[in-house]
């Protein structure tokens, strides 16, 4: 059953290990914390327990195990990052014998299809042609077959045909979008063209890329979106690059698939292709994942185009460094490797901040002599200064722009504040409050006394020999009566064996529901001074008492109200009795 699959994986993984991968992880105490890479944050709250094998993020409450953590970090589906993880713990799993599900049967027929045109490219007389045009665009053999390039031969059904004979039908050609309905029948949607497959960051081949072989419309077509594809989240070479990607901590963006093989070709491998010019959302959360630095590498003006500015706001927004590439003459990153890839390494190393690229931008545009061109220089870059996100970033753009069309900084900074009050009056309508660090819902004093002495409880030294000496009605959280009284029992069946307190065997003991909030409370930072049974005893009676406290305090604000009560109406003797109780609590609080 994949229950013990799951768990052997876990064995074999230390999820220190595992995480340690994505972020820098500190020790602190018996954990480890870093900065949460799920939301943005100055403070570290995310911790990982190497004892427990979880990790939890006490600002944005995300947690789990192994599997949460990729399928959070990757995008993954369980299946997937159940996979993932049972190859790198060496586990083969069992495959279990129900039908495969339809998705499935459309990553087969895309890798079926993926065989047809790369044979038809490498070894058939039709492929000739397309070859030759490779060849004579740079790409090598040894390319062709890293990135699975191909060719689908100028006829109608060829494809279709071949795919029919290996047992997929109608209905699974046309979903993947390899065959396009007509009116009889189905035609294949790539013909003619190069094809570049598409896959993504987990090894999947979701789709195709068509490039025609000679001067005609469109240059290029797409897989169209199915369930397995998305161009909005997809970047091409992305599963060739990740790990240049995040070893260099730079993402390149260039246009077309060429422009990244032959990058890729000429040792410049932390490169992607986005099939477009304006960045999608999808595209840049594929890019966080890796690296928060992207330089962008494409052969147009990108401060001139409306929806590449819309993609890099949104690039700012999600916190992400952007420098654009430019190469001399104008050139894109296949031709200036082909020339000279010396050409390529020193544009990408003479990257310009986005910002200042628009101060050049503007300066080739514009006549900034004159009235009306300064007009819309201000129409263009105020609204840019505006959003941008970080605070001296913003400033120092401020005196940039200043100095560069020869205007007073403080009127700039004015423009540039009346655009921000504009744009935030709007997101407070549409945004919850508070975006700080460590958003954590209020709690009372009260509540938040019960959590920490849980998490007393369940960080019970070694040596310790507790018994707890208070009833569970210390705790107003239904949740914390139960799981106390569950550890109490547990400690009574330790006890007979002289045996210290195992957090691992405890949570074993308990429902599953309730081992969510137990890892939680365990997570919780403790003093490391409290790994000594005397400091520990001391604290969880002064919480204790505290507790009691707050438990008299809470029952002799309810007695006065009462008592306020009785005396509007005038029952004396229901008065005398609430007084003798009030009077009892009382003493009973300052003998604590």
């Amino acid at each position: 059953m994949a229950m013990d699959e799951t768990e052997l994986i876990k064995q074999k993984i230390n999820i220190v290990d595992l995480i340690q991968e994505y972020l820098p992880l500190k020790k602190a105490g018996i954990n480890f914390k870093a900065l949460c890479p799920f939301h943005s944050e100055k403070t570290p709250s995310f911790v990982v327990s190497p004892e427990r094998q979880i990790w939890h993020c006490f600002g944005c409450q995300k947690g789990g195990d192994h599997f949460t953590f990729l399928m959070e970090k990757e995008g993954m589906e369980f299946k997937e990052a159940l996979e993932a993880l049972a190859k790198r713990a060496g586990v083969v799993l069992k495959r279990s014998a129900e039908r495969k599900d339809f998705r499935d049967r459309l990553f087969e027929v895309n890798l079926k299809a993926q065989e047809f045109f790369h044979y038809i490219l490498l070894k058939h007389t039709l492929g000739k042609k397309a070859l030759k045009y490779l060849n004579s665009r740079g790409v090598s053999g040894s390319s062709i077959e890293q990135f699975g390039i191909g060719y689908a031969p100028n006829s109608w059904e060829s494809l279709t045909k071949f795919l029919l004979k290996r047992g997929f039908t109608y209905q699974e050609i046309i979903t993947s979008g390899l065959g396009v309905p007509s009116k009889s029948s189905i035609y294949d949607r790539f013909r003619g063209r190069i094809t570049f497959p598409l896959i993504d960051g987990k090894d999947k081949l979701r789709g195709f890329s068509g490039r025609i072989l000679f001067p005609a419309e469109p240059k290029y077509i797409n897989t169209p979106q199915t369930p397995i594809f998305d161009k909005g989240s997809f970047l091409f070479g992305i599963n060739l690059s990740k790990s240049e990607i995040r070893s260099k901590k730079e993402a390149i963006l260039v246009e077309g698939e060429m422009d990244a093989i032959l990058s890729f070709q000429s040792g410049v491998r932390n490169v992607v292709a986005s099939k477009g010019t304006a960045l999608t959302e999808g595209q840049i959360e594929l890019i966080k994942r890796l690296t928060d630095t992207v330089s962008l590498c494409f052969d147009m003006d990108l401060a001139g185009d409306s929806a590449a500015r819309r993609g890099i706001e949104l690039a700012d927004k999600a916190g992400l460094n952007i420098k654009v590439i430019q190469i001399e003459a104008g050139k894109d990153a296949a031709e200036a490797v082909l020339e000279d890839p010396k050409i390529w390494q020193k544009a990408i190393t003479e990257a310009t901040p986005i910002y200042d690229y628009y101060l050049t931008s503007i300066s080739n545009r514009f006549d900034l002599k004159s009235a009306a061109d300064l007009k819309k220089i201000g129409e263009e870059l105020i609204p840019l200064w505006g959003k941008i996100s970080d605070d001296l970033v913003r400033e120092r753009y401020i005196q940039k722009l200043s100095a560069f069309i020869k205007t007073d900084d403080k009127v700039i900074r004015e423009a540039v504040d009346r655009v921000r009050k504009s744009q935030s009056s709007f997101i407070k309508v549409f945004k919850p409050t508070s975006t700080q660090d460590n958003v954590v819902n209020t709690k009372t004093r009260r509540e938040l006394l019960e959590e920490y002495l849980m998490a007393l409880l369940l960080h019970i030294p070694p040596e310790a020999n507790f018994v707890p000496s208070f009833p569970e009605t210390l705790f107003l959280k239904e949740l914390f009566r139960h799981l106390f009284v569950l550890l109490v029992l547990y400690l009574d069946s330790i006890s007979f064996k002289s045996k210290a307190f195992g957090i691992n065997e405890f949570v074993s003991t308990l429902p599953e529901e309730m081992v969510g909030e137990v890892d939680r409370l365990y997570l919780t930072e403790i003093d490391s001074k409290l790994s000594d049974p005397t400091h520990w005893q001391k604290e969880v009676n002064g919480v204790v008492s505290e507790l009691k406290k707050a438990l008299i305090k809470a029952s002799l604000e309810k007695l006065s109200y009462e008592i306020k009560n009785a005396q509007e109406f005038g029952k004396m003797e229901v008065i005398e009795i609430l007084n003798r109780r009030f009077r009892d609590l009382s003493v009973k609080l300052k003998n604590l």
